[in-house]
């Protein structure tokens, strides 16, 4: 768990740097002449991708260490369950071999459970996953008419990129008419 803490704090370092940069020069360019603040988007792109690198190691790491630690705790209930049961177990005998018996179910049912329960079935690739699977973008997509069914078109088709006349890259995407 050690290792993703130094992978947290290595990728917040890193976003704090990038995006002190970034905003620095973006702040710059707005105090410059007016022939400088054409260069103000090609920035702010800049900065969004340079910071979606350490973003994304920082989501991962602090996911891992939910997990490491949920599992930490687990194993540690089930070693006080075992201890306590050693303890118990001997005044059980001398009470009664039923209730011996019933405490030995217990205590292993406890033992039995996988720690696995713990861990979140559902294993996201990135924090826009996390997002597009929440509650709150679920309930999002019912609020606003037709958005699921445009959200989900748009996701299946790819963009085609052709290059024109004059040499630009131009992203031509089929978006449905309203």
């Amino acid at each position: 768990m050690w290792v993703w803490v130094v992978v947290l704090i290595a990728a917040l370092s890193v976003g704090y740097f990038l995006g002190s940069e970034r905003i620095k020069a973006i702040t710059d360019l707005l105090n410059s002449s007016a022939e400088k603040k054409a260069a103000v988007w090609p920035n702010a792109v800049l900065a969004f991708f340079s910071l979606g690198a350490p973003i994304w190691l920082a989501w991962i790491a602090t996911k891992q260490i939910g997990q490491r630690f949920r599992l930490a705790e687990d194993y540690a209930f089930k070693a006080s369950v075992a201890k306590a049961y050693e303890g118990y177990r001997k005044e059980a005998a001398r009470i009664d071999e039923e209730f011996e018996a019933r405490l030995f179910n217990s205590a292993l049912t406890r033992l039995e459970e996988a720690p696995l329960r713990l861990v979140e079935s559902k294993t996201h690739g990135s924090p826009w996953h996390e997002f597009v699977e929440s509650d709150a973008f679920k309930e999002a997509l019912k609020m606003v008419p037709d958005f699921a069914r445009q959200y989900t078109r748009l996701a299946k088709k790819p963009s085609k990129i052709e290059l024109n006349g004059d040499d630009r890259v131009e992203a031509k995407e089929r978006l449905p008419k309203a």
